[in-house]
């Protein structure tokens, strides 16, 4: 078994309503054809380096998979059919894969998942109570500000030469 980085962009301008059947078609590719889903990552709305199909922009979609090369070939062969991706670029990342190491991964990843969620809940529910904690500010991180305050209005007092 093999692991595979798959970055697509998708046309920009479709809904997220538009946009969740393809992104549902792609996971359900990878588990049918006998592959393990790794991670999905939706990077969002970005400016594209060069106009594609007349598009400067372009929603991201990072999916790394576990595979066989012909779960990669039916997996482009979907992007390239589908007229909502703009482009896709598929790249091995690792040979030879252990799938066990590939399940205690994502295991790790849900819970790190998780983890980051409830800590932002936690934040969220403190700004809205008003128990936000106070930002700390080193010593040196101070001391530098008022050093560089202090050679400004020298140089202000100083005026021009």
């Amino acid at each position: 078994m093999r692991k595979y980085e798959t970055v697509l962009i998708v046309n920009p301008e479709i809904s997220e309503e538009e946009r969740q059947p393809l992104f549902d078609k792609l996971k359900g590719l990878v588990s049918a054809d006998g592959g393990m889903l790794v991670k999905f990552d939706e990077w969002g709305h970005k400016r594209l380096a060069y106009e594609i199909k007349k598009h400067i922009r372009g929603y991201y979609l990072l999916m790394v998979f576990c595979g066989d090369g012909a779960l990669v070939k039916e997996v482009e062969r979907n992007l390239r059919l589908d007229d909502r991706v703009l482009k896709y670029m598929t790249v091995l990342v690792d040979e030879a894969v252990d799938p066990e190491a590939i399940k205690a991964e994502i295991e790790a990843a849900k819970e790190q998942e998780s983890k980051r969620e409830t800590a932002e809940q936690a934040t969220s529910e403190g700004e809205e109570k008003g128990d936000a904690e106070p930002v700390e500010t080193s010593e040196a991180t101070v001391s530098e500000t008022e050093q560089i305050e202090n050679t400004a209005e020298t140089s202000e007092q100083e005026g021009p030469k």
